[in-house]
């Protein structure tokens, strides 16, 4: 990717000093790796910099818009423009025992956890573009082509992901894993959080499957974003898929390596996605980004995940550990659970579909994800490529998505109800 001129140089003096020490060029241009370190840290130092959650920078994930700025006498800048519309931290997940009501993050991982971020973003940019304003709705980061198809982001805007750090299971999946050869092609197995421990899906005990929570790792995430994109099976109804353009890391040659090996190579042959024209095997464009916060001290709380998204007033604090808010969240989800929830997701995905006319109120979430069938055969081929070539079988969630949420009236109004759906 080209260098990007016209910067808007209003972040942080501490981030602004560490960029320095990458290096300038004789023209004094920032590059597209730099201008994503730059955005997303001052982003964080803007919402956490006078608390202690400021630590927790070392594990920075943020998801980044890019717009192309369209020549206006009435604006102050005309390059392109970069904003933060989702961001995370985290290293750690819940090892206890399922839940069948949605409540719980299950995966508490910087990536992760902004990804799911971003979903609650989309959701907000969908109501926008449903907006009776039309001054709101010319806001949207949506279009439609039609107006009975599925949305798309308006041209010359591009999604880009910052990392501080490799994701887990990336460099260690090619690194610290033993890669088994397959015909001619080198193999990298599948990884899973299991009960403390990173292993090969093909290790980890069917009972503990069964009953305890595992977490696939964040590259092996990125591997299906890479084919399904990141706007999840819900929103596959109403939005098209959506892909992440480039990937910056703050990271050595070596890792973005291993991490291309990991993501890149395992789609390799590309799937034959002929029946299915709204998808294709997308690999992100991967780029070494600056060191910004290599050496901080270490957390106070270092369970503790921070997200954050667009138009959110203040971040929310999960305990990865627990899958539960902490009271120091401001934020009020609709259910029990994180703002970032299933429960919450499958709260927003009605919301949804009352703005398109379906008022059913009573919606099962693993019926919601099933309703996605285009989504679900793209996603069953990939699973079968995967394990073809000796990759490994992806676990399938086979009981956590069995809830539904229903309404109740009150005394003070309407509130939401989730019922565990086994029967």
């Amino acid at each position: 990717m080209e260098s990007l001129p016209n910067l808007q140089k209003n972040y942080h003096t501490t981030v602004s000093a560490d960029l320095e020490q990458c290096g300038e060029n004789s023209e004094n241009i920032i590059t597209h790796e730099q201008r994503c370190a730059a955005v997303a840290n001052d982003a964080f130092y803007h919402l956490l910099g006078e608390t202690e959650y400021y630590k927790h920078r070392t594990n920075l994930a943020a998801f980044i818009l890019q717009r192309d700025a369209i020549d206006d006498p009435d604006k102050e800048m005309n390059g392109d423009m970069y904003e933060v519309v989702s961001l995370a931290t985290g290293d750690t997940w819940y090892q206890g025992w399922q839940e069948y009501q949605g409540f719980l993050v299950h995966d508490s991982h910087a990536l992760v956890v902004a990804r799911r971020a971003l979903l609650r973003y989309l959701y907000k940019e969908i109501n926008l573009y449903h907006s009776e304003h039309p001054d709101v709705t010319k806001k949207c980061i949506f279009e439609a082509p039609e107006p009975s198809q599925c949305l798309v982001l308006k041209p010359n805007i591009y999604l880009h992901l910052y990392l501080s750090c490799i994701p887990e299971g990336g460099a260690q999946s090619c690194l610290l894993v033993t890669s088994r050869s397959w015909g001619e092609q080198t193999t990298v197995p599948l990884t899973i959080h299991s009960k403390g421990s990173l292993l090969s899906v093909s290790d980890c005990p069917p009972s503990i499957l069964a009953a305890r929570v595992c977490c696939m790792t964040a590259t092996d995430k990125l591997l299906k974003w890479s084919v399904l994109g990141v706007q999840g099976a819900l929103l596959s109804q109403v939005v098209k898929p959506l892909y992440i353009t480039s990937i910056v890391i703050g990271t050595t040659e070596q890792q973005i390596t291993s991490l291309s090996q990991a993501v890149v190579d395992r789609l390799k042959p590309p799937l034959d996605l002929a029946f299915f024209p709204s998808y294709a095997v997308h690999s992100p464009y991967l780029y070494i980004g600056p060191e910004v916060n290599s050496n901080p001290p270490p957390p106070t709380f270092p369970t503790c995940s921070v997200n954050w998204s667009k138009g959110d007033k203040d971040v929310e604090i999960v305990d990865g550990s627990t899958g539960q808010t902490l009271g120091s969240s401001l934020t009020l989800p609709p259910c029990p659970g994180s703002q970032l929830c299933k429960a919450a997701m499958l709260v927003y995905y009605i919301g949804v579909q009352h703005l398109l006319g379906n008022k059913q109120l009573d919606v099962s979430y693993y019926n919601a994800k099933a309703s996605s069938e285009q989504y679900q055969s793209v996603k069953t081929l990939l699973y079968s490529q995967l394990s073809a070539y000796g990759h490994g079988s992806w676990p399938r969630k086979l009981c956590v998505d069995r809830f539904r949420a229903t309404t109740r009236q009150g005394p003070e109004g309407g509130s939401w109800v989730f019922q565990c759906d086994l029967h």
